[in-house]
């Protein structure tokens, strides 16, 4: 491809405003005449609320309005309808919400929800998934009397809000055929998300229309105004979202959490807007995490490591709610098995709910922690068999045109090309599994693979307005959030109209006027927002000739369009460049030039079996890479540095290589402190270590890791210019690469994340 501006190292075109403070993030909304709300929350994890006594509260002045759960029964949820705004006959998590406080500044807020006074009745506490699944407590005791507008499957009288099944052949016969049979589990922590921006929202409701407006960093705005349109029964098109910028998202973003209090507070306010802005303990308290996950599997395989039979169970702590736990069970669930061919396979997740805050969506959305555990699996196998890891991979993994164990016709894959190329960025057959350093420490290098779908089936629009200067505005919904979006889908409408980078611009996000798109999650931007503009390109291309054609008073079958020239063919003299439209004068007078383009997956998917989960295409992209590790520990401390990381990535292409290599740079980091140091700690539903200090997440002296990173260009047939995504695959193999190093260098089956020193130290006793 003969390209100026795709596949090029283009700088962000948000750096500058980002860099110099210029940014509006949710806090900096600040709006005339708005009032500042705070949240009195539980102080336990599970109890009866007896009752609530909000009359200190109210007679505190400066204070503008008090409301219980009382006030406002009604529940909400994208999959299942489970939560309430505010808790109201009981609470099922410490720190939910159980009264909430408008006052007209944030410190006599907080003294007036500190005022409210809460009696409560104790109830035994859900603590773990073991204590879930004896079902001796039931945190909800009815599930059929929730609304279920999602894809959920909760089972009555018991703790599981969601189920998912996979089938694929014979397990049993499977297992029989097998020479060798592994049986593994791998536990993953709870994580926080910890971004630089806690959750806020500003609220405002018209006394007069009864529109409600929130200013919100929110991931998914046309996700979340369903959500909230119904959680306070007004029409959707009474419910504005105007996004402001991401201060960090990784999937705490995606659902609403303060929004809700915001606009609850609002209804109560006479028409003044309420700010309500998150602590960092309430962060870390009372918004979201990633689910604590236990993994159990069993493979059988022959003597040669040819991989028959898995069969994997996946049970989910999607904490007091339900929340997004069904669409991270699906997820992970059809990635459980890894980028593997096996004839038989069956996978089966469960979402439970207990008494901790909500276990929900996080970067990857379920597939790191099903990587750690086959990838754990995989290490085990060649040990019990006498194989080389990678060898053992590479015997197994799926290529064009093998069936996964979705039972699709694989496409477009080079995770072998991937494994290879992460082994060659750590030397892999320069040095043994393992060996001892200079300075006595114990050394070894592990590796992992994966395997990751996309939102399917999902639909994205855009608009391209021709400005009379022949600049270019993009209408798309997409959100900024690090992953380099307002400088992908402009470099993509660049290159299709033939206009100067510099002379896009990217409107923001606000749902009165902005174009659907259903999520920014699932690494779809780039595939489903690409492919909308070059389809909206191409209406701007084509008035563009019906203009020309008439100002050189041609027929328009007579013009072209090549590189932003608009030309009458054999007459080099009629001709115009797009960025010259003003000087022209073609768009004096004449219709608006705009495009619009959508691209939907609706009729490329194929629904699975309700019963197996087949399906001949699940999703329209898979994404696939791998990573190398070599780690370092220290055998009298314990203490483990990781030292390299040989990546390589199928990005199909790279639209800005850059970028795509920043969206591998920065998960390796996140993903060692999953591997090594993150960890929420709950004890009776208590949270132990709900801040920045005794929560560690990996700092600037954590990143001296010396990186290696191959972007390999498998291109997709239905990408826009053959592109896949980035911006979650990154993270996929990182702890599950580091834990298999960690376990060669002390000779260990260590099979939970965060690795800590002392497990390592107790394995050597051992």
């Amino acid at each position: 491809m003969d390209l100026k501006v795709v596949g090029k190292p283009v700088a962000r075109k948000d750096a500058i405003e980002k860099v110099t403070g210029q940014t509006k993030f949710g806090a900096d909304i600040d709006l005339p005449g708005q009032l500042y709300g705070a949240v009195c929350r539980s102080t336990y994890p599970h109890a009866t609320i007896k009752n609530v006594n909000t009359e200190m509260a109210l007679k505190l002045p400066g204070v503008r309005a008090v409301i219980t759960g009382k006030d406002y029964t009604k529940l909400y949820g994208q999959f299942i309808e489970d939560q309430p705004v505010i808790a109201f006959d009981k609470v099922r998590y410490q720190g939910e919400p159980v009264a909430l406080v408008a006052a007209e500044d944030l410190l006599t807020a907080q003294e007036a929800a500190r005022l409210i006074e809460i009696e409560y009745e104790p109830l035994p506490v859900v603590n773990s998934i073991d204590e879930a699944l004896t079902n001796e407590t039931l945190l909800h005791e009815d599930w059929s009397k929730y609304n279920i507008p999602g894809a959920c499957h909760p089972v009555q009288n018991t703790n599981i809000g969601d189920t998912f099944t996979l089938r694929k052949g014979d397990i049993e016969q499977g297992f029989k055929e097998s020479d060798l049979v592994v049986e593994n589990k791998f536990s993953c922590s709870m994580l926080q998300h910890t971004t630089i921006e806690t959750h806020t929202a500003t609220a405002y409701v018209n006394q007069i229309t009864g529109e409600i407006t929130v200013y919100t960093p929110a991931q998914s705005p046309f996700t979340i105004r369903p959500v909230l349109a119904k959680a306070f029964n007004v029409p959707l098109e009474k419910i504005r979202i105007i996004c402001t910028a991401i201060g960090g998202g990784f999937g705490s973003k995606y659902e609403v959490r303060a929004e809700p209090l915001a606009i609850a507070l609002a209804l109560f306010t006479n028409g003044r807007p309420v700010k309500l802005q998150f602590s960092r303990e309430e962060e870390f308290m009372a918004s979201v995490a990633r689910a604590p996950a236990q993994i159990h599997l069993k493979t059988g395989v022959k003597k040669d490591g040819t991989l028959v039979a898995q069969q994997v169970k996946i049970y989910w702590d999607t904490g007091a709610y339900v929340t997004t736990g069904p669409r991270v069970n699906y997820n992970a669930g059809f990635a459980a098995c890894g980028p593997y061919k096996i004839p038989h396979a069956w996978v089966d997740g469960y979402c439970l709910v207990t008494n901790k805050s909500l276990g929900t969506a996080y970067r990857g959305f379920g597939v790191p922690e099903v990587a750690c555990a086959h990838e754990f699996q995989m290490d085990c196998i060649a040990k019990e068999l006498g194989l080389d890891p990678l060898e053992l991979r590479l015997k197994n993994v799926l290529e064009e045109g093998d069936i996964s164990v979705t039972g699709e016709v694989m496409q477009s894959i080079a995770v072998k090309e991937c494994l290879e190329e992460a082994a060659k960025n750590i030397g892999w057959y320069d040095k043994p599994l393992n060996w001892t350093t200079q300075d006595g420490k114990l050394a070894g290098k592990g590796i992992a693979c994966f395997c990751k779908l996309t939102g399917t089936p999902s639909t994205t629009s855009t608009v391209l307005k021709l400005n009379e200067n022949g600049s270019l505005t993009i209408q798309y919904s997409g959100r900024e959030m690090g992953q380099g979006v307002t400088t992908v889908i402009p470099q993509m409408a660049a290159e299709a109209l033939g206009i100067s980078l510099d002379k896009i611009h990217m409107a923001p996000v606000d749902t009165a006027y902005s174009p659907y798109d259903k999520t920014t999650t699932s690494s779809r931007s780039t595939f489903h927002g690409g492919n909308a503009v070059l389809m909206a390109a191409e209406q701007i291309k084509e008035q563009l000739l019906d203009l020309a054609a008439k100002y050189f008073q041609v027929s328009p079958s007579q013009m072209e369009y090549v590189d932003g020239v608009i030309r009458c063919k054999g007459e080099p003299t009629k001709a115009i460049h797009i960025e010259d439209i003003e000087a022209s004068g073609i768009l004096k007078e004449q219709p608006p030039v705009i495009g619009n383009g959508t691209y939907s997956t609706l009729n490329l998917y194929y629904k699975p079996d309700p019963l197996t989960r087949q399906s001949k295409r699940p999703t329209v992209m898979w994404m696939f890479g791998a990573q190398a590790a070599i780690t370092e520990v220290d055998p009298a401390t314990g203490c483990i540095k990781l030292k390299t990381i040989g990546a390589a990535h199928d990005v199909g292409y790279a639209i800005n290589p850059v970028g795509c290599l920043q969206q591998i740079e920065g998960p390796i980091i996140m993903g060692l402190g999953h591997a090594l140091l993150e960890e929420m700690i709950y004890e009776n539903g208590i949270l132990r270590n709900g801040n920045m200090v005794d929560y560690k997440v990996p700092t600037f002296q954590d990143s001296d890791v010396e990186m290696k990173i191959t972007l390999v260009e498998k291109q997709h047939p239905e990408g826009p210019f053959g592109a896949k995504g980035i911006g979650e695959p990154g993270i996929c193999p990182v702890a599950a690469a580091i834990v298999n190093s960690v376990n060669a260098a002390c000779e260990a089956n260590l099979n939970s994340i965060p690795i800590k020193p002392e497990h390592v130290l107790f394995r050597k006793e051992d």
